[in-house]
């Protein structure tokens, strides 16, 4: 894994722990997550126009039909969609300091796991004893966690059962996103620029057809307006530079690299929004020490 690219990784993480912290204290449901959805595609879809008018969808020399390039942004707009879909549902029902160390740490190991299986990727023993700390840091972190009291016993189940459905979700936009950039060729610019539109368009029908979910719409734009306008702009961007990291570097060093915003996320979670027993720091500690490890062995490995 290059430098520059770990550095675009590192860079994502911490804006990427931001926008989660953002949109979990604006406790937000579906008409929330397709608020986020429109401003990402107002606020990106200028770039995208841009790239479409002057030639700079796909790589030189890829070959891809038009065809191909709509079909890979699709799929991937339909992932991400599902993906924030399940995120803020698991937000619903329970902690950032639990969720967000579940999805985050589920999602490297298997699109290191895919990676091996279905491109062919053999990282070094080293990147993967790091890919491993990061996975095992970062259940040890929601397991160090003690979440606050949800309304119903099954509530800390469902935001488990949310997280873990996240992490899988993340694994897939992960191996279909790499797909679409050395395959098909679609430059990564592009590919998160209009699949954001994609998210959009996607889910315009099922909230402005309906009067009742119109409502729902017009609540979330007067009380929740701010955060979903940060995470508008910041989520777009934190995923391009990972894109833009993995038009160069393997899928198995990316994924894991950018779970070091696990130690950023909960600890937004424990210190900011007061989550967890003071008494888990110690654990929190050494689960961050095992990642930051992780972070180093993939970068020299």
């Amino acid at each position: 894994m290059t430098t520059s690219a770990l550095i675009l990784v590192l860079v994502s993480a911490v804006i990427h722990a931001g926008w989660n912290l953002a949109t979990k204290k604006a406790e937000g449901g579906a008409a929330y997550v397709f608020l986020m959805a429109a401003g990402s595609a107002l606020c990106w879809f200028p770039l995208a126009a841009w790239l479409l008018m002057t030639g700079n969808v796909t790589t030189p020399g890829a070959g891809a039909s038009p065809f191909s390039v709509v079909v890979a942004i699709s799929v991937s707009g339909a992932i991400h969609t599902a993906y924030f879909l399940s995120l803020q549902a698991g937000y619903g029902c329970g902690d950032l300091s639990l969720v967000y160390p579940l999805a985050r740490g589920t999602g490297p190991l298997l699109s290191t796991l895919a990676a091996m299986l279905l491109y062919g990727e053999r990282p070094s023993g080293l990147a993967l004893a790091g890919a491993l700390l990061i996975g095992v840091g970062a259940f040890f972190l929601a397991g160090a966690e003690e979440p606050q009291a949800t309304p119903s016993d099954d509530g800390s189940s469902k935001a488990i059962v949310y997280g873990l459905l996240t992490g899988v979700l993340i694994a897939g936009y992960t191996m279909w996103d790499k797909y679409a950039l050395d395959v098909v060729g679609v430059k990564p610019a592009f590919l998160s620029s209009a699949a954001n539109c994609v998210r959009a368009i996607g889910m315009a029908p099922f909230f402005l057809l309906s009067k009742k979910r119109r409502a729902e719409v017009s609540t979330a734009m007067r009380t929740q307006w701010k955060p979903a306008l940060i995470v508008s702009i910041s989520s777009p961007l934190s995923y391009l530079l990972v894109l833009t990291a993995l038009a160069t570097s393997p899928v198995s060093y990316v994924a894991p690299a950018r779970e070091i915003s696990i130690l950023l996320g909960t600890l937004a979670g424990t210190r900011m929004l007061e989550e967890g027993d003071p008494s888990s720091r110690k654990k929190r500690l050494w689960a961050s020490v095992a990642m930051a490890a992780g972070v180093v062995a993939l970068a020299i490995g």
